[in-house]
């Protein structure tokens, strides 16, 4: 008898149709599977033998053929266990022939029965719900995370034993209908809060503007100034997820298996990487391709501390996923596609030694070591960071005479307030804010008073800013309004957006230029 089960795999962060194919005739007891199985597939004949005898079912004491199609196409993985049991079953007539028609399986099972939690169960419901099918078996505790895909009949399965009765009609539970609803995210604000940071009024500002718009943020200055403490601080001022945002960034940790997985992300991402990471690790890579560190900041943050330490060709593997916010990576089994659409926060001394900045400390580099120092940072690199801004140490009368800033809370309020301002002007659109957006230098200054379009040009002029360093400070500007809540962009929007161009404290060693200039 031959029998056909829907069920998918995953390549990247994205599920593939895969259709199983089981066919029972006469002969010596075998089981062969054939349409480029993986090591984990080939050994899932082991797995369902044991699954389905300690389940209390008779396994086929006949010849089995598998197939998963389509066949030139390999598959990997252990979520191919429960549709290739089920298969078996539906062919010794223990579930309906009609049964499995219209829904998708995926599921690895344990010697026991038991049904374990698989990656990516949030992609294949997706698919399913592509493909026109009316409902999908997940474990158990993958439920939650296929019930965010609306439309769909989500039924749970805690053993083999258990999807057999709800197929067969012995004990159905209700089916669960997916809402697309995520769970709320926690009332109190993410991390340490911003009030502990003492002075650093500029920072601060520029925190707010980064968070606000979604642009990259250096922060630059000697060791111990508050660059990592001030950048710690930005989950707290992060605005909630909105249910589109929520979706995608969910659907990468889950098909990479990436922790809170198997539980939903709630809160924007807040990533760091070590200085040592790699290329692939940062960006993605591997076989098969796994997403990076950038692809796991979808939506949230991407904490580089001591940027200039990072290998060469790590720092500028960043420069094109900046602009378009995707990774694709081209293998000769496909084409895998990761969204990286996050805000990137970088810090760095201004010098090997640290003292370069600093206002009561001499900096020992000598010329040549901080020419080389300087050479790190290219140009093209720096010129995608909206926001450059220059830490200062405080004296002792700035500890003495302050007692911290505003509470994150607070400045979450605006952040929040200017991200649906945002979120309203490009509905309909792939990107939701203004570091993101893709709309040509003209559309972003419609709404620029003439005064402050004026003043913007001929500022782009003197500052020898390039095309892109131009619309990044038209961007910064626009931010700057919608914190405001003025819709339209004035001349003081446009000159303090232009002095986050232009770092107090230039790089050593650059012939007292800007960095990237």
């Amino acid at each position: 008898m031959l029998v056909r089960v829907l069920s998918s795999t995953i390549a990247g962060i994205d599920a593939l149709p895969v259709e199983v194919e089981t066919d029972i005739s006469k002969g010596l007891p075998s089981l062969t599977i054939v349409g480029l199985p993986g090591g984990a597939v080939r050994e899932s004949a082991d797995r369902v033998r044991a699954a389905i005898r300690n389940s209390g079912f008779p396994f086929p004491g006949r010849r089995i053929t598998i197939n998963l199609a389509p066949a030139d196409r390999k598959k990997d993985g252990a979520l191919l266990d429960l549709p290739i049991a089920l298969s078996l079953l539906c062919a010794e007539g223990l579930v309906p022939a009609n049964a499995l028609g219209k829904t998708l399986v995926v599921g690895e099972l344990s010697l026991d029965g038991s049904v374990r939690p698989v990656r990516g169960v949030l992609s294949q419901a997706l698919l399913a719900r592509e493909k026109g099918l009316s409902g999908i078996i997940v474990p158990s505790a993958n439920c939650e995370e296929a019930m965010l895909v609306p439309g769909l009949a989500v039924i749970p399965a805690e053993t083999l034993r258990d999807a057999v009765e709800t197929l067969s009609g012995q004990a159905p539970p209700p089916p669960r209908e997916g809402q697309r609803r995520l769970p709320p995210a926690p009332a109190e604000p993410q991390g340490p809060d911003l009030r502990d940071v003492v002075g650093q009024p500029v920072a601060r500002r520029a925190l707010e503007i980064a968070a606000a718009g979604r642009h990259a943020l250096l922060l630059s200055g000697p060791p111990g100034c508050g660059k990592t403490m001030l950048a710690e601080r930005m989950p707290g001022i992060l605005p909630d997820f909105d249910g589109d945002e929520a979706l995608e960034t969910a659907k990468i940790y889950s098909a990479a298996g990436e922790p809170p997985w198997p539980r939903l992300i709630t809160r924007r991402p807040f990533r760091t990487a070590h200085h040592s990471v790699s290329p692939a690790g940062l960006v993605g890579g591997g076989t098969p391709p796994r997403p990076g560190e950038i692809a796991f900041a979808h939506g949230g943050v991407l904490f580089l501390d001591e940027f200039s330490e990072f290998r060469r060709d790590s720092r500028e593997a960043l420069r094109q996923p900046l602009e378009s916010g995707e990774i694709r990576i081209v293998r000769a089994g496909g084409v895998y596609r990761f969204p990286c659409r996050f805000l990137l926060l970088a810090a760095t001394n201004l010098c090997p030694c640290g003292s370069a900045g600093h206002p009561k400390r001499i900096c020992r580099c000598s010329p040549p070591v901080l020419f080389r120092f300087s050479q790190k940072f290219s140009g093209p690199l720096l010129d995608r960071f909206d926001l450059s801004v220059t830490v200062v140490p405080l004296s002792g009368d700035d500890w003495s005479e302050s007692s911290g800033g505003e509470e994150s809370r607070s400045v979450r309020r605006r952040v929040t307030a200017a991200s649906r301002l945002q979120s309203r002007r490009y509905a309909g659109n792939p990107f939701r804010a203004n570091g993101t957006a893709a709309v040509p230098y003209s559309g972003m200054t419609s709404s620029f008073s003439p005064e402050a379009r004026t003043f913007l040009v001929r500022a782009a002029d003197r500052m020898g800013l390039s095309g892109r360093g131009i619309g990044k400070a038209a961007r910064v500007a626009r931010t700057i309004a919608d914190l405001a809540g003025e819709q339209k962009v004035s001349l003081p929007h446009v000159a303090e957006a232009l002095q986050y161009r232009l770092p107090e404290v230039a790089l050593p060693g650059n012939g007292g230029r800007r960095p990237g200039a």
